[in-house]
């Protein structure tokens, strides 16, 4: 009886684990989180994880460089709020965020695109779009 317990205990301790980094991983839907001021600030929080740090994304596991968008500031922050029509995009809708940190990580995403392509080494780089 005693190893069916501990294997009872071992089996809630992994999925206590897995639901903790399931939870904490891209795609946070928090926004209590005072510290954080800048555009800059929210994207390593909430974007990073999936898009880098530098919004290139990660082509090999089919998340899209956000750098390369075409969307404007609205559309962004529409596609952050709100998600997308397209059935194949995976990343989180935000519906809780706040307008105005959905505004700093947009008007942040487009400075971003522009320092990226203000850089000739990168005029040529294919992207993989949304």
């Amino acid at each position: 009886m005693k190893h069916f317990e501990w294997t009872q205990k071992l089996s809630l301790f992994t999925l206590i684990v897995f639901l903790i980094i399931l939870l904490s991983a891209c795609g946070k839907d928090q926004h209590n989180h005072p510290e954080l001021k800048t555009g800059k600030d929210f994207f390593e929080y909430h974007c990073a994880a999936c898009h880098k740090k530098d919004g290139q994304g990660m082509f090999l596991k089919g998340i899209p460089a956000n750098v390369a968008t075409n969307k404007n500031q609205a559309e962004i922050i529409l596609h952050i709020k709100e998600g997308s029509q397209s059935d194949n995009v995976q990343m989180p809708v935000y519906k809780n965020m706040p307008d105005d940190e959905a505004q700093k990580i947009a008007l942040y995403l487009l400075l971003l695109k522009k320092n990226f392509f203000k850089n000739p080494d990168n005029q040529d780089k294919v992207l993989l779009k949304r």
